[in-house]
């Protein structure tokens, strides 16, 4: 049975192991940290860590909360307390291109915000494990400032990337890819999608956007009760997700058993 606890505040023990995984959202983390064994929740100010063992290798899970400016102050407070040694960021995108179907993993080969290309994702841990239980895409992250809801912006951005492999937008990546760089530490990031480049979101998530980019719930909920037609697909997109959150879980289990020390296989 998992054992909990609860560490005060101050500096954490570092380890030479460590490895931060960061989420902007709950649902997209949920499924991994109830795989989390020792487990201990670290308080840092308003902000709750969970430190403990995958596989035997020592992880702190943080959710940052959504939008690049929540994406960018969380994950700079999780390395400054914890001291990790790498970063894997996990959660879901909207497909670009046309190639990727709803549930595929895509693993950043590359992150660009906009059109600008950020320090190179770690693809030598990638290589160094066999990660056989999930299949994946090499592909493109591009980090945008706000939801790209319709085929005609998906195919817009779908056009600014050099289409020679998949691509997936996001609103979080750019960040936690310029963070990791900042302090030195190698990062993969890996995006399950939800929605296809022909799927349209609903049109007011736009508005329900605070001015630090998360999204507000209480008003996706408000304004989907005056547009019933939008309850099918919010309920679509919430399905996906759960089934999003497994899918990266097992993806994240089998990466971070592969770095253990003397382990051949995970």
């Amino acid at each position: 049975m998992t054992s909990r606890a609860t560490r005060p505040s101050g500096r954490e023990p570092e380890s030479d192991e460590l490895i931060a995984v960061v989420t902007a959202m709950e649902d997209e983390i949920v499924v991994l940290r109830e795989r989390v064994r020792e487990r201990v929740e670290i308080k840092n100010g308003p902000a709750r860590y969970t430190q403990g063992l995958i596989q035997g290798v020592p992880v702190v899970l943080c959710v940052t909360g959504d939008g690049k400016r929540n994406a960018d102050i969380g994950l700079r407070k999780l390395i400054q307390k914890c001291t990790p040694r790498r970063v894997l960021a996990l959660g879901i995108a909207g497909a670009l291109s046309g190639k990727l179907k709803v549930g595929e993993l895509v693993v950043s080969s590359e992150v660009l915000e906009g059109n600008d290309v950020l320090a190179r994702p770690d693809l030598q841990w990638l290589e160094e494990v066999a990660v056989t239980g999930e299949s994946y895409e090499l592909g493109r992250l591009v980090t945008v400032d706000e939801i790209v809801a319709t085929p005609e912006g998906k195919q817009h951005w779908w056009g600014q990337t050099e289409r020679d492999q998949p691509a997936a937008v996001d609103m979080e990546s750019a960040c936690f890819a310029r963070v990791a760089t900042a302090y030195g530490l190698p990062y993969l990031i890996v995006r399950a999608i939800t929605d296809t480049a022909g799927e349209s979101l609903p049109s007011f998530l736009e508005d329900c956007r605070r001015q630090d980019g998360s999204i507000d719930q209480r008003k996706v909920v408000g304004k989907a009760i005056w547009r019933p037609r939008s309850v099918a697909a919010l309920l679509r997109l919430r399905t996906r997700m759960n089934r999003s959150a497994t899918r990266l879980a097992n993806f994240a289990q089998e990466l971070i058993a592969g770095t253990r020390p003397g382990s051949d296989e995970v």
